[in-house]
């Protein structure tokens, strides 16, 4: 009885382990349906990168039916998670907080276009709606899907991606 236990455990134990692909030290790699004409898409997650000094976990982004790939780079904050979304024309900022998780526009170091370029790519009626999405509090992983699911919907024209 012990050993079927012990082997209970254990298995349990791997399948956790498995599943959790946000900790710290795990990749991550999702796939879904953006329920947008860019189709399924798939995230993994890719080498860190340096922004304005600040060493960030990163993502491509990629859409079955879209040509160019989107980056997310995770800025972790001790108050709240913060996705800095670039594709080929636009980006922005979702924001996971306590109380919500929505986009915002991009500010300070880590923005890398020019705000007025910026902002003639994004879809602005779209923009106001997504400022709050859901609640916050969001593992990694499912603020990545809820991204995914989204930021197509921002871009003025399907376009940008291809």
């Amino acid at each position: 009885m012990k050993q079927l236990t012990l082997l209970f455990l254990l298995l349990t134990f791997c399948v956790i382990n498995t599943n959790a692909t946000d900790l710290a030290g795990n990749s991550i790699n999702l796939k879904g349906k953006s329920n947008t004409s860019f189709g399924d898409y798939t995230i993994k997650e890719v080498a860190p990168v340096t922004i304005s000094g600040e060493m960030m976990r990163a993502f491509e982004l990629t859409y079955e039916k879209a040509q160019k790939s989107v980056l997310v780079y995770l800025d972790e904050r001790s108050s709240c998670r913060d996705y800095v979304v670039r594709s080929k024309n636009l980006e922005v900022r979702y924001v996971c907080k306590k109380s919500s998780f929505g986009a915002q526009l991009l500010y300070g170091k880590h923005v890398k276009y020019n705000p007025e370029l910026n902002n003639m790519f994004m879809a602005q009626e779209e923009f106001a709606k997504q400022q709050v999405i859901t609640e916050g509090g969001l593992p990694i992983a499912s603020a990545l899907g809820l991204i995914a699911s989204y930021f197509p919907d921002l871009l003025k024209s399907p376009n940008l991606l291809n």
